[in-house]
């Protein structure tokens, strides 16, 4: 039995409620308190470290009274938070695309103006598809060639449509077949052409170099020569050519083959480009051949699947494109002397000034211009290129659409 001393010495229930209360109250506001003092962790500035509370009352301890903390040159190096903080920020640039990294502008050559084939001749001569595969500029005009055509394109380089000036030279049906034109140079007022690969007595694959002479409307085909030079197939021969004067002020073609080492099963191995040096020689049965002198290998640094065009200026900068990179790869070709004629045996890239843009996207940062296949210098600061037809049958994106069998005009960054 409780008495009521007993009941006089228990607490009432009011008490035990307060009592409990109070606990609560307590509680939360260690939790609070606990909150407030880890949120002042996690925003305290950059310079604040450990060390930075020593000298507190409230914080005082054992090793208050050490004396003053050694603090580090740059405290916020030994802050774990801010090492998170410079890993996270490293990683998000790493994932950046290449259009919002903040160096677009600097590696992406500009847009000048542009123009498709299909708008710049009255006369079409009954083309539908241009094909363009090279482009080079004489006398202040340009001039294409097309893979499905046998006619030369000739146009003015500010690509006015439809003027009298644009015009086809040649008939685009000259033979049965595709001309398989992937290469245009000029040397001495003569316009050769390069057939890209073709079938020799059911038995080797060899390049076609056709000489051509250029009238009002019309051109006359001269010599037709093959290069010694061999490929595997028909798909992966010449697909540029420059030409240069040797020491015995001979003209000397250089091949730009378009897969890597020449080759079709070895065309995926990138950063093996290689130009193929030749000269012409008419041999003991009168006919002529493009003999090869020897293969200059490209700078590793062009990392291409493919080599598309290529373009010499006369201080010896090389251009070199890649349709399936969508980029263009800028070098210097050494060996030339103080008469502008190139020793054959030295010539080589330089390793130095090598570099690679990119053509422009869209506001996706998408390739656009996917099919690339002709450069030339119009001056230091800009170039021309031009463009073949986008591939069907599902092998391009639609995106490719718009930018093919086109004139394009670029300024260098």
């Amino acid at each position: 039995m409780v008495t009521a001393e007993t009941k006089a010495l228990l607490p009432s229930a009011s008490t035990e409620a307060s009592n409990s209360d109070e606990k609560k109250s307590r509680s939360w506001l260690g939790v609070a308190v606990a909150c407030f003092v880890g949120l002042g962790w996690i925003l305290k500035p950059s310079g604040a470290g450990p060390a930075s509370n020593a000298g507190t009352a409230s914080n005082a301890g054992p090793a208050s009274n050490a004396g003053p903390a050694s603090i580090p040159e740059h405290p916020q190096d030994d802050d774990p938070l801010h090492k998170s903080k410079k890993k996270v920020k490293k990683n998000v640039e790493s994932e950046l695309s290449p259009c919002d990294d903040g160096h677009y502008s600097k590696r992406t050559l500009k847009l000048a103006y542009e123009l498709p084939f299909g708008s710049l001749f009255r006369d079409n001569k009954g083309q539908k598809k241009y094909e363009a595969s090279d482009v080079i500029l004489v006398d202040d005009n340009a001039y294409a060639v097309h893979d499905s055509s046998w006619a030369i394109s000739k146009f003015t380089t500010q690509l006015q449509p439809f003027t009298d000036a644009n015009i086809q030279l040649g008939d685009p049906l000259r033979e049965d077949e595709d001309s398989g034109y992937e290469a245009l140079l000029h040397e001495d007022g003569v316009f050769y052409v390069v057939r890209e690969s073709v079938l020799h007595d059911n038995a080797t694959y060899h390049a076609i170099i056709e000489e051509l002479v250029l009238g009002a409307d019309d051109y006359e085909l001269g010599a037709v020569c093959p290069c010694e030079f061999e490929f595997e197939g028909d798909s992966k021969g010449f697909e540029g050519a420059v030409a240069v004067k040797d020491l015995d002020n001979e003209m000397v073609v250089l091949g730009l083959c378009e897969g890597n080492h020449c080759s079709e099963s070895r065309k995926n191995d990138k950063g093996n480009g290689k130009l193929v040096a030749m000269r012409k020689k008419v041999l003991e049965d009168g006919s002529c051949q493009w003999s090869t002198i020897r293969t200059i290998d490209i700078p590793e640094s062009a990392f291409f699947k493919d080599y598309s065009a290529i373009a010499l200026n006369p201080q010896g900068r090389v251009v070199i494109t890649s349709q399936e990179e969508s980029q263009v790869w800028f070098g210097n070709l050494v060996g030339k002397n103080e008469d502008g004629l190139w020793d054959i045996a030295k010539m080589e890239f330089s390793p130095k000034k090598n570099v690679v843009y990119d053509f422009p996207k869209n506001d996706q940062c998408q390739t656009i211009y996917c099919n690339v296949e002709g450069i030339h210098w119009i001056n230091d600061e800009m170039l021309m290129a031009v463009s073949d037809k986008m591939k069907s049958k599902g092998k391009q994106d639609f995106r490719c659409f718009d930018k093919d069998q086109s004139v394009h005009v670029f300024v260098v960054p």
